[in-house]
Formats: C-alpha cells, structure tokens, sequence
C-alpha cells in the first residue's frame, strides 16, 4: 500500500507541478528537491532505526506523508506551489525512513535462512505496487482529478500504516537494535563503519549507485524517446516499456522466492555482478530503435536482470552483523539516491544536445563498465585467497 502511494504520487504530483507551474523546469527542481531529501535522511534514518522500534517509524513516515497531501488540497491554490517544496522533502525523507527501518528489520523478522526468499516477495510486491501505481495515475487523475487523486493517495498511506499497526508480530521484532552485546562491534560513525564492512560489500554499494546513475538515463530519456518512436501515442509506448520492465521484475521476484524456498543459495556477488551487466546492455540495445515486440521482450529481460540484482545486492546487504545493518542501509539508500539524483541532472542537460540513445548509452557504459570491474576484482580476490582468516567475524563473504 506504501509503495503503491509513492508511485501514484510520483506520476501524479510531477503531472501537478507541470499544470499549476507551466514550468519543466519546476517541476524538475520538485524532483530534486524530493531525491536530496532522501539522500539527506539515508543516514539519519541510520541513526533513528537503531534507536527507535521500527514499526513506529514506518508508521510515522506514513502518517506524515498522508498529512502533507491532505495539507496540499486544503491549501489554496495560490498557495500551492510553495507548499509543494514543503510536500517533495516529506515524502522524499518519509519514503527513505521506510526503506531503510524495512530493510534493516528484515533479518530479524524472518530470520537469516528465509532471507533471499523474503527479499524475493518484496521485489514482488514492490513491482505489482508499481505496476498498478503507473497504469492507474493517469486514469485516476482523467477521472477524479488532482484533488480526489491526492486523497486516495493519502488513503494509501494511512492504511499502509494501520496494516503496520495490526501486525503485532511485526512490532515485537522490529524493536530497535539496542547497545551490542559484550564483545560485539560497537556502531559509529562512518569511519567506524567502513572499515568494519567487508569491502565486496561496499563494492556493491558503488556499483549500485552507478548503476542508478544509469537508470536515471532510461527515466529521463523515455519520455523523449517515446515522442520520437511513436509521435502519435507516446505514453502508449512509454506504457509498452515500463509494464514489460515491472512484470520482469516481478518474474524474477517469483523465481527468485521459489528457489529460496527449495533451499537454494541466494544470488552470489558474482551473479550480481553479471546480472547488472545484463540490464545495462538490455536497457541500451531497448533504445536503439528495435520492433516494438523486441523492445517489449528486450524490457522485459531487463526488468528480470534488475529484480535478480536487487535481490542478491539487498540479500547480501543485510548479513552484516545487526548493529551496523541500520547505519549500512542508510548509508547505502543515501549512495543511491546520490547516484540516481546525479544521474537525472546530467541526463536532463545532455538530451538537450545528444539523442536518447546516445546518452543513455553513456550512462548505462558507466555502470557496466562499473560492474565489469567488480566482477574483474570478484575473480582476483578469488582466484588469490588471503592466507590468514580476516579479522571480521561477523561478516560472511561468499
């Protein structure tokens, strides 16, 4: 229900800002202003999951996403365009809060051997919500219009937190983590942190963020590619590659959940690696003009590879020891953020001189040529064993 709200509001409130402001490059500054508040909350929300039950958070980031869209009807529409700068940090922190107390409660709710699977079901989730979030804004807001659509989106929220209140299991395990035992690491800043990871960890972290780098091309891009492809019916086409891309993801999430509950290992970074090479070389080949039925299949491939990635880079985020997880995932949602935020401005500049293939292109080079590297990296570290145990005995690396 929260992720529905958040990709309802995502079409529907840079629709909004469009029609009120008449301005793209307002709109474009809503955008920002939403992803570096995000970034900005990665790491607190770090600190605030260690100290507070997450659950409490959750619902909190919901209620008050819930309270700016109502503040945003009530107010009068001279009024509006300010109070959308007030609405873009609310749900750009409240929507990271979330991610980062979900994510970092995950390995104590189900526990380490049910990890992948429940990883799995949430990439489901998530692409259903967004499936459903994109194909129903823009008849939404055709039907109801803005008003009655924020509303329903504020609904979204209030019964994503009342869904999060009447599970009474999900509060007992999402208390917040608490001082280390005797002897276990104590979380710190970052400089403690760091050194305390194990480096494939970090090095999944940097080619994830460039990989949103890369993706920030294909959302920036599509629309405009869209116009060129199909004048006549861009959002029909735009529609015929963001569907195919959320049922690959979905695709993945379901396989992924199968064999996690056979018993299967949980994607190795080396597979993550060469699952993020895959969607970047899909996502590029997709924009260079094929028929539309190898655009559909060559999307839907790529929704595949990006659902496996995620699942075996969120999988392998959270074996760290349980102190550091909530500063990590912050830390890393903030690493995202960064990449996918940087990624929109200079994609948005470069269309401005260089066709959508050409810089999506680039973009997504980026990020294979990042995964490449880990995966170089991946087979000298294996290929040349440290002789001596590491230091770090909470960390595991496959």
């Amino acid at each position: 229900m929260s992720t529905y709200g958040s990709f309802l509001n995502l079409v529907a409130l840079g629709l909004f800002t469009l029609e009120i402001t008449g301005s793209a490059a307002y709109t474009g500054i809503f955008m920002a202003v939403r992803l570096c508040a995000g970034f900005v909350m990665g790491p607190v929300a770090g600190v605030l999951v260690g100290r507070h039950p997450r659950a409490r958070l959750m619902v909190g980031g919901d209620l008050l996403a819930a309270g700016a869209l109502v503040l945003l009807v009530a107010t009068p529409s001279a009024a509006q365009p300010t109070v959308l700068h007030a609405l873009a940090v609310v749900l750009g922190g409240s929507q990271t809060l979330w991610a980062v107390a979900l994510r970092s409660g995950l390995p104590e709710l189900v526990g380490p051997e049910n990890l992948a699977r429940a990883n799995a079901h949430l990439v489901s989730a998530r692409s259903v919500a967004m499936l459903l979030g994109f194909a129903s804004a823009g008849i939404l807001v055709t039907l109801l219009g803005y008003q009655a659509v924020f509303l329903l989106d504020a609904t979204s929220y209030v019964l994503s937190a009342l869904l999060l209140r009447a599970a009474g299991a999900w509060r007992v395990a999402t208390r917040p983590a608490g001082p280390p035992a005797a002897g276990a690491p104590r979380p710190g800043g970052i400089r403690r942190l760091l050194p305390a990871v194990a480096p494939v960890v970090l090095a999944m972290i940097a080619v994830r963020s460039v990989d949103a780098f890369g993706s920030a091309s294909h959302n920036v891009g599509l629309p405009v590619y869209a116009n060129l492809a199909w004048p006549d019916a861009p959002a029909a086409y735009a529609a015929l590659f963001t569907t195919p891309w959320a049922l690959g993801s979905l695709a993945a999430g379901r396989w992924c959940a199968r064999r996690a509950a056979g018993g299967a290992r949980p994607g190795s970074p080396p597979a993550f690696g060469l699952a993020t090479c895959a969607m970047s070389l899909l996502f590029v080949l997709a924009f260079t003009g094929p028929p539309i039925w190898l655009m559909v299949a060559l999307a839907l491939a790529a929704g595949m590879a990006d659902g496996y990635a995620e699942i075996s880079y969120t999988t392998r985020l959270q074996s760290v020891e349980s102190s550091r997880l909530p500063q990590l995932v912050g830390l890393a949602s903030a690493a995202q953020s960064a990449g996918f935020g940087i990624g929109m401005i200079v994609s948005a500049f470069a269309l401005e001189r260089l066709a959508p293939l050409v810089v999506v292109a680039l973009a997504h080079g980026l990020a294979l040529a990042a995964a490449v590297v880990f995966l170089i990296a991946r087979a000298g570290s294996s290929a040349h064993p440290p002789h001596r145990q590491s230091a770090r005995p909470t960390e595991v690396t496959p």
